[in-house]
């Protein structure tokens, strides 16, 4: 029996009472209200996105709900490979390349075969009731499913479900990297060699790795700007969007690599409660002596990406309307990246900097049924958005309402039908047990023992 599976079988295991990075539990129930904020604003967008068949727009949209919609949409799904990449890292590192391989199928595989059977046809015919409202389509598709051109050119594919795809891919690229590292004897290594050679390389991993994954992203990025300035659907990765996301979780697993090393209690491995979508990516119970990856400066990227985004968003708007070339394109290209980094490892440092300790119990939920919101969400969104288009209320009130109903409903149905059965167990793994850490204000010193003398022997 493996380590991994010795954690999965043993349900009292020790390891749930390690402690955790809580700040990431801040980043993963924030960055779930996020996507479904997405979704809820697509149907409201001024500038509609390109190649997105979405279930209804707002003929007239909100300028409001156009800026937020695609400020979050040029940053999240980076956000995820990010987070994704470092918990990999961790896995790779905690378990070996076996070991990972197994238990990222294992999670990630199972949940995107749950969604296909379950989730895309109710995506499929929210969409379809949708349009058939709209008077875009005849009542009788719903049965012949048999949509004609320009609508049906983009509605076959995996959904939101793409995540799962591309990170699973992302994941074997790893294990073979990995496989052939050990192979040649090249792992495991250690992380934070030692002298000024190491000093050097950290650097190197630091500030020149990360800008070349920039570089390779954005040239993705140039070459295809669908993939993130609008959708494009199918059933299979395709090649521009693995070039644009693979940096972000490359970027991940490289700002895991190379923290600073910390006692032996902090390299163990992952407990089995980890997601594979939106995760606490680190659990060490030592801290460490440096700042975390990402944490310096991090308000100030922030507030530099906001910035930032003033001057992206009405090329975004030109764009849309006619596809920009030559050096525009270049501007907007090098805009999204610069944002994307900007905002992820902004909202990484002042999660581990100011947000590093129990978050309260409704942010602690959210964060557990994260995977099951961003699977069940997109059809909720969906009929939401259906239900309220005739209403005769402001754009930002139909918004907001939409966004209520996708964050209330999965999380009812989380807490009913999905929490304590085999589909939790499938999406969180085994339930280890609550959180039994004491609060900061209950832990008291240790006594100190009074000194004995001791006596010269005869």
């Amino acid at each position: 029996m493996s380590a991994l599976d010795a954690v999965i079988k043993d349900d009292r295991t020790t390891l749930a009472a390690a402690a955790r990075l809580d700040g990431l539990d801040w980043l993963r129930a924030g960055a779930t209200v996020l996507v479904v904020a997405l979704h809820a604003g697509i149907g409201y967008l001024v500038a509609r996105m390109p190649g997105c068949a979405w279930v209804t727009h707002d003929p007239v949209g909100s300028p409001v709900v156009d800026g937020v919609t695609w400020w979050i949409n040029g940053f999240i799904m980076p956000l995820f490979f990010v987070q994704s990449g470092i918990l990999s890292s961790r896995l790779m590192c905690g378990y070996g390349s076996h070991a990972f391989i197994r238990h990222r199928s294992r999670r990630i595989l199972g949940p995107f075969v749950l969604g296909c059977v379950l989730i895309l046809p109710l995506d499929l015919y929210a969409w379809l009731l949708g349009w058939a409202a709209d008077g875009k389509i005849t009542l009788h598709k719903l049965r012949s499913l048999k949509i004609d051109s320009p609508l049906g050119d983009n509605l076959w594919g995996v959904s939101h479900l793409w995540f799962l795809e591309y990170l699973w891919v992302f994941c074997a690229v790893a294990w073979m990297v990995c496989r052939v590292a050990e192979w040649r004897g090249q792992w495991p290594s250690n992380r934070v060699a030692k002298g000024r050679r190491g000093e050097w390389k950290n650097r190197w991993t630091l500030w020149v790795a990360p800008v070349a994954l920039m570089l390779v992203s954005a040239v993705a990025l140039w070459w295809e700007p669908q993939v993130l300035i609008g959708f494009r659907h199918s059933w299979w990765p395709l090649p521009a969007n693995l070039l644009f996301y693979g940096p972000w979780f490359a970027l991940g697993w490289l700002a895991h690599s190379v923290r600073p090393a910390t006692s032996a209690a902090a390299a163990g491995p992952a407990t089995e409660q980890d997601s594979p979508v939106l995760t606490s990516p680190d659990s060490t119970s030592v801290r460490p002596r440096r700042s975390p990856p990402f944490a310096r400066l991090c308000e100030w990227r922030i507030v530099a990406a906001v910035g930032l985004f003033a001057v992206q968003l009405p090329l975004i708007h030109r764009h849309v309307a006619v596809e920009l070339r030559g050096a525009e394109r270049l501007v907007l290209v090098g805009l999204f990246v610069l944002h994307a980094w900007l905002m992820v490892t902004g909202l990484f440092g002042v999660s581990l900097r100011w947000l590093n300790r129990r978050p309260p119990q409704a942010v602690k939920y959210v964060a557990e049924a994260s995977f099951w919101i961003y699977l069940f969400h997109h059809p909720v969104v969906g009929l939401a958005q259906v239900s309220l288009s005739p209403v005769p209320v402001p754009v930002v009130a139909k918004f907001s309402v939409t966004l209520l109903i996708g964050l209330t409903l999965p999380l009812l149905t989380y807490h009913v039908f999905v929490r304590r059965t085999w589909i939790g167990v499938l999406l969180n793994g085994r339930r280890l047990g609550a959180d039994t850490r004491p609060a900061a204000g209950d832990l008291l010193p240790l006594p100190v023992p009074e000194p004995v003398r001791l006596r010269k022997s005869a």
